[in-house]
């Protein structure tokens, strides 16, 4: 995940990955109480918000491990 948004957004790495733009930002981390992953993506407008999900989604499922 972290190279497929290197360059458009600031990213930080803790508990999971979190990439902010300048009207956006999408966090990708563990469940504290499941077995699964939480996404959560903001955006100024719901197509922005709707491409994030979806190539951060194609990211996760392509098995991108960075």
């Amino acid at each position: 995940m972290q190279a497929a948004f290197a360059g458009r957004g600031e990213i930080e790495v803790g508990d999971g990955v979190m990439v902010a733009g300048p009207d956006w930002w999408v966090n990708v981390r563990p469940s504290n109480t499941e077995p699964l992953l939480r996404l959560n993506v903001e955006a100024r407008d719901e197509d922005t918000m709707a491409a994030l999900r979806d190539e951060t989604l194609a990211i996760i499922r392509g098995g991108d491990d960075e």
